[in-house]
């Protein structure tokens, strides 16, 4: 597998998925104005890469605002990453959220509650 990597613009997050250390990372705003045709290749490089059955991922999440199509996707994301927890492989999600953003954090939470993954809400200072 290749290692998917985007930078960040003003509307969308970096995007660094490596498949060889397991490490998946989505940084900065989401609110591309077509974010199916964003998220349309992180959803299907992450439904191969589940499928790879990887002995370890670690997702972390570090956005500071998702539009509602954005929270969409994202779901997508995570549901094809369920598939490892099914697989008995190591896997888990951390959700980054800035101290005082309670809707980041409220967020997070929401897809906590809704997944079947390991998920870790963090509070740091600054994003």
């Amino acid at each position: 597998m290749e290692h998917l990597l985007r930078e960040a613009t003003y509307n969308s997050p970096k995007v660094d998925f490596n498949p060889s250390t397991g490490e998946l990372l989505i940084e900065g705003r989401s609110i591309p104005e077509h974010a199916n045709l964003f998220y349309n290749d992180l959803i299907e490089w992450t439904r191969r890469y589940a499928e790879s059955l990887p002995e370890k991922t670690v997702m972390s999440i570090k956005v500071d605002y998702l539009n509602s199509s954005s929270h969409k996707f994202l779901l997508e994301v995570f549901e094809k990453l369920e598939t490892l927890v099914k697989q008995e492989k190591s896997i888990c999600v951390n959700w980054y959220y800035e101290e005082d953003d309670e809707e980041m954090k409220e967020t997070g939470n929401e897809y906590k509650s809704t997944l079947n993954l390991p998920f870790n809400i963090i509070e740091v200072e600054e994003l």
